[in-house]
């Protein structure tokens, strides 16, 4: 069901997809409403399924249960169970099927080689079952954009994470908001999910190391993209000019339009998510990004179908 939301509601989404850690307070005095009002509102657009989950966006290059990788993957429109099966992957971050060359794109996190090789085990049988046998595994290498939130590369990972902040994470990097408990997981919350348990003082503690490390880079909600006036979506592949893949990047992120933005593995080394109002917006997205000398060339794949894909 594609819901009409009033402005007041489609801004208060917009704030939540930037910060959805924001207080009703907080959120009231942006908007200009009462924080009982911010609140109603929320419990009434999680009641109808419009916000469907609360994350946080982390840097891969910090947090090993957050990295990437890509899958390309050819299948025949009529073979439904092909999607079917991709979704089973516990894994799966997206899904989207595509126009082009591959009909699906979807992105996977793991957090070690042997999750890895376990992971394209698995997705080879799947291709297996396609009939169709053509699909390409690309891996990331530098994330610099994710969920629209600016991820800096640094040349020092730092220190690692101990395992009390992985656990952390874990607990908060998706969360199923529902009709009795829609806000996100208060840091109290989030101490007695905790094995042992732990006080809120000392969550907060950790949460505050963690951004500082910017292994979180931000909080954000899982919507769908029409109800904030984003329905087009494509996946834009570029070639670059060689040496300059770092440079061509740091051009992007700061375009509004590019909401995940990856360097992989490919001779098409850049990989951006792109939402836009229109096809027409699109256009003037490849225009502006042909403006940069150091573009060769490009592959674009629109997003015909993006699925959700439940909180375990």
């Amino acid at each position: 069901m594609h819901l009409i939301l009033s402005e007041a509601e489609h801004n208060l989404l917009e704030i939540l997809v930037q910060n959805s850690r924001y207080t009703p307070a907080i959120i009231g005095k942006l908007l200009g409403k009462s924080r009982n009002w911010v609140s109603r509102t929320i419990k009434s657009l999680v009641k109808n399924g419009i916000i469907r989950s609360y994350t946080t966006i982390m840097d891969p290059a910090q947090v090993e249960i957050a990295r990437d990788t890509i899958l390309f993957m050819k299948s025949n429109p009529r073979e439904q169970e092909v999607s079917k099966k991709v979704l089973q992957i516990e894994e799966l971050e997206s899904l989207d099927g595509v126009a082009g060359d591959f009909s699906l794109i979807g992105f996977f996190r793991f957090d070690s080689q042997g999750a890895f090789e376990d992971l394209l085990d698995r997705v080879d049988r799947v291709v297996a079952s396609s009939g169709s046998g053509k699909y390409n595994l690309v891996q990331v290498l530098t994330t610099y954009k994710k969920n629209r939130f600016k991820i800096v590369p640094r040349e020092s990972k730092g220190s690692s994470l101990s395992s009390r902040e992985m656990e952390v994470l874990r607990i908060i990097r998706r969360q199923k908001p529902t009709s009795e408990k829609p806000f996100p997981l208060t840091q109290e919350a989030i101490g007695r999910q905790l094995t042992p348990p732990m006080r809120q003082p000392t969550v907060s503690k950790i949460l505050e190391k963690l951004t500082i490390k910017r292994a979180i880079v931000g909080y954000s909600i899982d919507i769908d993209f029409r109800l904030i006036g984003l329905p087009v979506k494509f996946f834009v592949r570029m070639k670059v000019l060689p040496g300059t893949a770092s440079e061509t990047a740091q051009s992007l992120v700061d375009m509004d339009e590019v909401w995940d933005l990856y360097r992989t593995s490919e001779d098409y080394s850049l990989l951006a998510t792109v939402r836009t109002g229109s096809i027409d917006s699109f256009n003037n997205f490849l225009r502006k990004l042909y403006e940069n000398e150091c573009v060769l060339d490009s592959e674009s794949y629109i997003s015909l179908e993006e699925w959700f894909i439940p909180v375990n």
